[in-house]
């Protein structure tokens, strides 16, 4: 029986090839990993903790409501008010299901709006990238090619997040012809438009062709791997050139009629915000059109949240509003309640409908897309 593994690992003289082995370059890759977990950890927290608090102070106006009254007022609207927040709600869906039907141009806008109501829905009850896995396989079925596929739900999405982002900016230049600059707009503005230009950025040097996209994506990646290893600047420069050989053309075509339905569906998202307070009885005295309006839009970012931001968004509303307190805070949460139901709830409705006959007419398609999303 020997022992010498043990005599040499706990007494002798510690061996080159071992001392050597835990040197810089893994020390330095363990910190980067420790760093970008760290910020990880920070940004997750940031985002819960803004949530945690506006919904406290939400819960705080959700406790002095009289809720009988809110139903009243909700269950009070006019066949005639209903049947127009309805069709502001078509609207909406249409102008959400542009961009992606400019994009993928043999798609067509109904079966553009029957893949962006299914993907909403997949996206509020399951874990990513189940959507997206959704969205590619109904495009498949539908003959259109995954790589055409891939690169239209990817600009639909980017140019989501511009106006997404840059609607705040939009939001500070209406309060501002008004009258109602605040210095809170301003900063809003300038910190969400900033991530609204680096998209708008990178959209540019895509649509200019593959070399300048692969440069910007080396020129980001050899950034980033100053952060942390694990980044292939290469491989980023392959994968951008391979995505603008796929969108660069259609994005040069199409970039502006897909803006101008994503703005048209952030304005359309106010109009039903507006006929929403409207039909719930807060008068135009106590909240000017023009002011509900660029509450919603100073607000817009706070939709990347879970679930659109419910209750966060509707808390910076109602505080933007001054409503808050007061005799017509019942009518401005009742106005909010309806706003949620068109907003979510209708095209969670609409998106059932959609993947079931989906489903029905596709059940292979189905059937590997539930087996992708299970991880099987």
């Amino acid at each position: 029986m020997t022992q010498e593994p043990v005599g040499d690992s706990a007494v002798g003289p510690p061996e080159p090839w071992r001392s050597e082995q835990p040197q810089e370059p893994p020390s330095r890759a363990e910190q980067s990993l420790l760093s970008l977990r760290r910020r990880a950890l920070l940004v997750g927290a940031l985002r819960i903790g803004l949530t945690l608090v506006a919904l406290w102070w939400f819960s705080r106006v959700v406790r002095r409501v009289n809720w009988s009254a809110v139903w009243d007022a909700v269950t009070g609207l006019a066949p005639v008010q209903v049947l127009a927040l309805l069709c502001v709600v078509a609207l909406r869906q249409c102008l959400n299901a542009g961009p992606l039907a400019v994009f993928v141009p043999s798609l067509g806008l109904r079966r553009a709006v029957s893949n962006d109501l299914s993907a909403n829905l997949v996206a509020t009850v399951a874990p990513p990238p189940g959507d997206v896995v959704l969205r590619i396989a109904m495009l498949r079925s539908w003959g259109i090619p995954s790589a055409e596929a891939i690169a239209g739900i990817s600009l639909n999405t980017l140019t989501y997040y511009v106006a997404r982002f840059g609607a705040p900016v939009l939001g500070l230049g209406l309060a501002a012809v008004a009258g109602q600059a605040e210095p809170a707009y301003v900063w809003t503005a300038v910190s969400s438009g900033a991530v609204s230009l680096v998209v708008v950025a990178g959209l540019v040097i895509a649509s200019r062709g593959e070399r300048p996209a692969a440069r910007a994506a080396g020129w980001v990646g050899h950034q980033l791997r100053r952060v942390t290893p694990r980044v292939d600047p290469a491989a980023w420069s392959t994968r951008a050139t391979e995505f603008v050989r796929q969108a660069g053309d259609v994005l040069r075509r199409g970039w502006g009629r897909a803006m101008a339905c994503q703005v048209g569906l952030v304005l359309s998202e106010a109009l039903l915000l507006v006929l929403s307070l409207r039909f719930a009885g807060v008068p135009a005295l106590v909240a000017p059109t023009v002011t509900i309006v660029v509450a919603l839009l100073v607000s817009y970012p706070l939709t990347a949240l879970p679930f659109g931001g419910v209750g966060v968004l509707d808390a910076a509303v109602i505080a933007i509003l001054g409503l808050e307190q007061g005799p017509f805070e019942t009518k401005a949460v009742a106005g909010l309640v309806v706003f949620r139901v068109c907003w979510m709830l209708v095209p969670l409705a609409l998106g059932t409908v959609t993947v079931t006959r989906w489903r029905r007419a596709h059940v292979a398609e189905a059937a590997a897309v539930r087996s992708a999303t299970r991880g099987e």
